[in-house]
């Protein structure tokens, strides 16, 4: 506690002219270029995750301030396990859940489909200014090791602690009983940024000297040991060089009086003043390092800090994150409530940030913080809050982020760049609607390449159609819809409980053949189920390419 008062007091005290200083580097994990760099291809390897298809860079992208900007795929149920209510939360679409074989399981949440995290993204843009990290401070700054508990920081290792918590989570990357062993075995075996394009020049050279893992961690640690402590090391020196410091605010304190536009300059002085911003969000990094209560939602639906912290204060108080490269959020506040700053329902929509803080609070008034206090009170208008908000958005954004241009600079993710499977034409359900899961990368050469099939109520029979070529618009058989002209077939026992569809996982490895990649393979789905047309469910058509 005492280390949070010195560093947010030395914050609060400093002038407003004064300019970033360096973040603070526990002598425990030096900075140094092949860390970096290894942390860096660490970040943005989809291969960190059990099926290949997260890497920490999935929802942390610095054009889009440092948190998740895929438009679909993160909406979460909420407390009431319920799509469509008004306690859905926005976060950010992680794995299909799998058991400890790594075979597909069926969500009690989301279904067959991807899970997604009860909270959303927090950036990792200056991230390096907080002493604890994720929304609820639970990675603190002491550092211990993962595998021995030995503490290694004890002081300044929130980054550390925050850079493991999504590696072996079920949600976010890993299978069900995912263990250190199991991330250093596929680390040792595989090709560093197999799945990515574009790699930057750093990352080429890097990859170029140093071609496997074992190599990039002897240049970064001076032996090829792998291990969890030495990924935390590697991620959270990457992240530390992530400060967006070249923003039109900081050359207009650096004494550029045309850095800022007249409104930007309108915008800072309500944000200092009748706009109050500076008590939470305090320069020069924009964040004072403590946790609030907004009252954003009621308060059990998530108590934040309160399952840490004995301080009353504390419940259903969330980290107050800084708003450099704020105006690049897609959405905003924990659980994304609020749309992005330059969105038109910042007006209109009572959960934007404006109309919080115009009002003074969200729907839940019982444990507010005392610097919540209505603007509307306090003789400011609507004008001066939009105008606060057009300064964090363009006053307070690094352009290097959105350009991508280094240090944000990083390569393009396969999930980012190759389409996923087209599915096409009707379905026929009963219970369920027939799904394929088609979240494992079929690329030449993976060995692990696996489909889901998820269908009936239970213990299901299925059959996996599969072929070249595709019926379109689909025929109909026996009522059925047919999408494809069927080469073969192969059955498949769908295990589940009442209540839920059957699941199965097909497991193919893909040969290293290149002439596979311009061949279409086409599958759909049938299952018995009582309550189809015929007692028979079928699936709509899955067109997947080896690429």
């Amino acid at each position: 506690m005492l280390t949070r008062i010195l560093l947010v007091g030395g914050l609060a005290t400093a002038s407003a002219t004064a300019q970033l200083l360096t973040p603070f580097v526990p002598p425990q994990n030096p900075l140094t270029p092949e860390k970096v760099l290894l942390g860096k291809i660490l970040f943005w390897d989809e291969q960190l995750s059990s099926d290949d298809t997260v890497a920490c860079g999935t929802c942390h992208l610095p054009e889009f301030g440092g948190t998740d900007g895929r438009p679909t795929g993160g909406l979460h149920p909420g407390p009431d396990g319920l799509f469509g209510t008004a306690d859905d939360i926005q976060g950010s679409a992680g794995v299909v859940q799998q058991d400890a074989n790594g075979d597909y399981a069926i969500s009690a949440r989301f279904g067959p489909h991807r899970q997604a995290t009860g909270r959303n993204s927090m950036t990792t843009m200056g991230a390096a200014w907080a002493t604890e990290l994720f929304w609820d401070g639970r990675a603190s700054q002491q550092f211990d090791d993962p595998e021995t508990g030995q503490m290694l920081i004890p002081f300044g290792g929130g980054l550390e602690s925050q850079a493991i918590g999504p590696i072996l989570s079920s949600t976010e990357m890993a299978r069900a009983g995912r263990t250190w062993q199991d991330v250093r075995t596929k680390l040792q075996a595989a090709v560093p940024l197999r799945l990515a394009t574009n790699l930057p020049t750093d990352v080429q050279a890097a990859l170029q000297q140093n071609p496997t893992y074992p190599l990039l961690f002897t240049a970064a640690f001076g032996d090829a040991t792998i291990s969890a402590a030495r990924i935390a090391f590697a991620i959270a020196s990457y992240e530390r060089t992530l400060v967006p410091d070249d923003t039109p605010w900081d050359r207009y304190m650096a004494g550029q009086a045309t850095a800022m536009t007249p409104a930007e300059k309108s915008g800072w002085q309500s944000f200092q003043n009748n706009g109050r911003c500076r008590s939470c969000h305090t320069d020069p990094t924009f964040q004072d390092d403590q946790f609030h209560n907004l009252g954003l939602r009621w308060a059990a639906e998530d108590i934040g800090r309160g399952a840490f912290s004995p301080v009353p204060d504390d419940y259903a108080a969330f980290k107050t994150p800084t708003l450099r490269n704020a105006g690049l959020r897609p959405r905003l506040f924990h659980n994304g409530q609020s749309p992005a700053l330059g969105d038109p329902a910042q007006w209109t929509d009572p959960a934007s940030v404006l109309n919080v803080y115009w009002n003074g609070h969200g729907v839940d008034t019982s444990n507010l913080d005392g610097f919540m206090v209505p603007l509307n009170q306090l003789g400011v208008t609507q004008a001066e809050v939009a105008s606060v908000l057009d300064f964090v958005r363009t006053a307070l954004t690094d352009q290097r982020a959105a350009l991508r241009l280094p240090p944000f600079d990083h390569p393009d993710l396969r999930s980012a760049v190759q389409a996923p499977p087209r599915v096409f034409g009707p379905h026929l359900a009963g219970s369920s609607a027939p799904v394929l899961i088609d979240t494992a990368p079929p690329f030449p050469g993976n060995a692990d390449w696996k489909l889901g099939l998820a269908a009936g109520d239970g213990n299901t029979t299925a059959l996996l159609t599969y072929g070249f070529s595709s019926i379109e618009p689909n025929a109909t058989v026996l009522g059925l819809p047919w999408h494809l002209n069927v080469h073969g077939w192969l059955p498949f026992v769908l295990a589940g409980a009442p209540g839920q569809p059957g699941i199965a996982t097909w497991r193919l490895p893909v040969p290293a053949d290149p002439s596979l990649q311009t061949v279409p393979f086409y599958f759909q789905l049938f299952a018995l189920d009582g309550q189809a047309p015929g007692g028979i469910a079928a699936s709509s058509g899955w067109e997947l390419f080896i690429r």
